[in-house]
């Protein structure tokens, strides 16, 4: 069974053992186009096939395979496509992303996923969320530079303002009595106290979705949070929140209407300024550690370290690779001088072993690593 993803959590990211299959291809958003896509995936399904033939055993190869062949046939997959698809691949797993980006294309057949690209559209200080509300609902976006996604709730999310109060019955706003006998007519009360009840159902809504977006989103991937929603819908919901990853900055909106892309784009505009001032105090910080010995840019003294868990902070080109593979036990290096159809790469093996002992990694282009080297390190001790 193939699953569509929206973020780096999916359990496939944790696996160990090969072999493992990851494609970035380039798709069309238009329909007409889909059979262009499967042919083109077709052509990559034959170069992973014979890249498993030649470095895996058949019977988990075919394992591997099945699915890939399934969904070379499932057409209505292929009609709703963006600009680019990533697939991961292993005998227990597959998943697919849908990107508004194209990528560069490629094909990994290795014992490790090919995640660098992947970890730069979803690191963790360039991913952002996007929390869109109003008195009866509400939605969250994942949003990047490049690209948004709706967020998809888990079944038992509580996702409308009956589903959290339950059904309100009219006579708990606004009850009546009749005065004076009766020839008088009936005289109502408690407009002022409906009122006041609609504005508490609007807060236990609202800490509802506060309590429910921490707990499942913010406090594990500590993305940034923007709200969007009505002025007197920001000011109740920062009163009560107590998401820490709130930013101070909202969009004071209407949520009527929205799409990803217009998400995306208004959102970014907020979220730029906070990446790039991260993203140099970082920089910063490696200078400033450069010069007191806690830091370098030497690929085979940042995998001893890394597997040691001295690792905390690394910067990774993600226009650079490394053909070879890392032993996550001892740290040493093994290049590939030529390289083969496996397509390993030790700058994924040291991605992975710096994000397990719980350090940062910052993939980044050429143009803004702080040195020429494609991996440098700031260590923890």
């Amino acid at each position: 069974m193939i699953e569509l993803i929206h973020d780096f959590t999916h359990p496939i990211f944790a696996e160990k053992e090969g072999p493992m299959v990851s494609l970035y291809q380039n798709t069309h958003k238009n329909p007409t186009s889909a059979q262009h896509d499967i042919l083109a995936f077709k052509n990559h399904l034959k170069t992973i096939e014979t890249r498993l033939r030649k470095n895996y055993d058949e019977t988990r190869n075919e394992q591997l395979l099945e699915p890939l062949h399934k969904l070379l046939e499932n057409k209505t997959f292929w009609h709703d496509n963006k600009q680019a698809i990533l697939l991961f691949a292993s005998v227990n797993n597959v998943v697919v992303m849908r990107l508004n980006k194209p990528v560069k294309e490629t094909i990994t057949v290795a014992d490790s996923l090919h995640t660098k690209p992947l970890l730069r559209h979803f690191q963790t200080h360039q991913t952002f969320h996007v929390l869109t509300l109003n008195r009866d609902t509400y939605s969250l976006y994942t949003c990047t530079q490049d690209d948004c996604q709706k967020v998809v709730f888990k079944a038992d999310a509580l996702q409308t303002r009956e589903d959290v109060l339950g059904t309100l019955e009219e006579e708990k706003y606004l009850s009546h009595a009749s005065y004076g006998g009766a020839g008088n007519h009936a005289m109502y009360h408690g407009h002022d106290d409906t009122k006041d009840m609609i504005k508490k159902d609007t807060e236990r809504f609202f800490r509802y979705i506060d309590d429910y977006i921490l707990n499942e989103y913010s406090r594990h991937t500590k993305r940034p949070l923007i709200l969007w929603c009505l002025p007197e819908h920001q000011s109740l919901y920062r009163k009560l929140s107590k998401n820490p990853h709130l930013l101070e900055e909202g969009i004071k909106q209407s949520d009527k209407g929205l799409n990803e892309s217009t998400v995306q784009n208004k959102a970014w505009e907020i979220i730029a300024p906070y990446y790039h001032q991260e993203l140099e105090k970082m920089l910063r910080k490696y200078h400033h550690a450069t010069a007191n010995n806690l830091a370098s840019d030497h690929l085979s003294d940042i995998a001893q370290k890394a597997v040691q868990g001295n690792v905390a902070l690394a910067f990774i080109s993600a226009d650079q690779t490394r053909p070879g593979k890392l032993n996550v036990d001892d740290g040493t290096l093994a290049y590939d001088l030529l390289e083969d159809e496996k397509n390993e790469d030790i700058l994924d093996d040291l991605t992975d072993v710096i994000l397990k002992h719980g350090g940062t990694v910052y993939v980044l282009g050429d143009e803004e690593m702080p040195t020429e080297q494609g991996v440098a390190a700031i260590y923890r001790y």
